[in-house]
């Protein structure tokens, strides 16, 4: 793993130079398996705890249940691929992450958004996590980061709520 400026001209002038993370690709692809494998984990564990009213027919946990196996299989694929290529000597190309505090903050901010929702309500958390993506995302003009957050916030309103009948607050 290396830490250096970005001064490369592959991101042409409109990117200023910033710090680059560079991992080899089976290390970050164990890494991104183990981290998929806790969320299959965790769709699970909240699967288990969800009321079952449906008796024999699908319910509501067999979707979370099917997306954890589902997610579990492609973690034993990514992660056995990268096992195999270190065991061989095949290596991948490396990974290059750019900004990688930013991309620390993003990664924070998708694990904090279940608990803000639960805890102010989905409006309140969704304006939060998506003013603070779009800052990350060098979306810094007041007037875009309002409009993006509210034209959102209205869709989601008119069509799960209004539409699908689906209480978000």
């Amino acid at each position: 793993m290396s830490m250096h400026s970005a001064d490369h001209d592959d991101y042409g002038t409109t990117l200023p130079p910033a710090q680059e993370i560079t991992v080899r690709s089976e290390f970050g692809d164990i890494v991104a398996g183990l981290a998929l494998a806790g969320l299959a984990g965790w769709f699970l564990k909240e699967a288990i705890v969800l009321p079952d009213y449906s008796g024999t027919a699908i319910g509501a946990a067999d979707f979370p249940k099917g997306l954890a196996f589902l997610l579990l299989l492609a973690v034993l694929a990514l992660v056995g691929a990268a096992v195999r290529r270190l065991m061989t000597g095949r290596h991948g190309e490396s990974t290059t992450i750019r900004r990688p505090l930013r991309v620390l903050i993003g990664i924070l901010l998708l694990v904090a958004f279940p608990f803000m929702m639960e805890h102010v309500g989905y409006y309140l958390a969704m304006g939060i996590f998506l003013a603070a993506f779009l800052y990350l995302a060098d979306a810094t003009r007041p007037l875009v980061l309002i409009g993006c957050v509210a034209g959102f916030l209205l869709f989601t309103k008119i069509v799960f709520e209004m539409f699908l009948q689906t209480p978000l607050s």
